[in-house]
């Protein structure tokens, strides 16, 4: 973070208060407008303001002091944590595979400065600190939400990270799920193709036609259906945040357990012994550093799959 950042033509068009909150997600939208109010954000050494739309070739200039001290302020830690556990199913000298348990965070932010995967990361793998392009996030090349369970990888030196980071920015990466959806989903397999953007009354993730949305695309395949529910394999094209809750909300089934997109008429309907969110992450496909094509696979956990098999057909 503390650099100069130049605007790539992915990212030309989005407003530059939106644009830096989701760059650096530990620091609110609110701050950022702050920020720029304050003119301690320059683009191309000139004073914009929060609705500035980047350009492609836009040289970004954020003043250091500021972001520290918001750092400080926020109690943000990076200190290691033992008490964080989490399952490695794969490991070289360039990167960890691992299984992210559910309710942890992936890094700390202004909602959750500590308790993180990063501090447990950080407990076993003390020299990922100096792995990444944001100090809050060592070695994170993606990230799951906090109720999502399943694969993730991490990169353990730069230049891996780099490689695996340039990876998801091409959508060269295959990212399948797994989830249970209210009620009967129609269609066996299909596409999802609806642009999301954050609401400003809600502070949600919303489908929206927008100039400032962004696009995400999401491809399902029905698995099995139940008499309440229907169990979905879920591929996402794009890594929007919260994209496949927001997505099967928008088709009128939203993903069992989700306490934040729900819709009020299927809260009546319980999955057995579900007390969480049935969304997991399945599958992850990469290429390593040597071309070769590699696939992870966690299976779903025991509570899910318990909560699964005792559905009413």
């Amino acid at each position: 973070m503390l650099k100069n950042i130049t605007i790539k033509e992915n990212n030309a068009k989005q407003r530059i208060d939106k644009f830096l909150s989701e760059e650096f997600p530990e620091y609110s939208r609110s701050f950022w407008q702050k920020m720029i109010k304050d003119d301690l954000v320059l683009v191309k050494n000139k004073k914009v303001r929060s609705h500035y739309k980047l350009e492609a070739g836009d040289k970004i200039k954020i003043t250091k002091k500021e972001v520290k001290k918001e750092a400080k302020e926020k109690e943000i830690s990076l200190k290691s944590d033992k008490k964080i556990k989490f399952k490695v199913i794969f490991e070289n000298n360039d990167f960890l595979v691992i299984d992210k348990p559910v309710g942890v965070p992936v890094h700390p932010s202004e909602s959750t400065p500590s308790k993180t995967l990063v501090n447990g990361l950080l407990a076993k793998y003390p020299k990922l600190k100096n792995v990444g392009e944001n100090s809050a996030r060592p070695g994170i090349v993606h990230r799951l939400d906090k109720d999502v369970s399943g694969v993730m990888v991490v990169a353990k030196n730069q230049e891996t990270f780099l490689y695996l980071k340039n990876q998801f920015k091409e959508r060269k990466v295959n990212k399948e799920y797994l989830a249970l959806a209210h009620d009967k989903v129609g269609k066996d397999e299909s596409e999802i193709n609806l642009k999301i953007r954050r609401s400003k009354r809600t502070g949600l993730m919303t489908i929206s036609t927008r100039e400032d949305a962004r696009e995400a695309k999401t491809l399902f395949w029905t698995e099995k259906r139940f008499k309440n529910f229907t169990f979905l394999k879920v591929k996402i094209l794009t890594g929007r945040t919260h994209q496949i809750r927001v997505h099967f909300k928008s088709l009128g089934h939203p993903i069992a357990g989700d306490k934040m997109y729900f819709i009020k008429k299927y809260q009546k309907f319980k999955a057995p012994g579900l007390k969480r969110m049935f969304l997991h992450s399945h599958k992850l496909g990469f290429k390593d550093k040597n071309g070769d094509e590699l696939e992870f696979i966690v299976e779903l956990p025991k509570e899910l799959k318990n909560s699964l098999e005792n559905l009413a057909p």
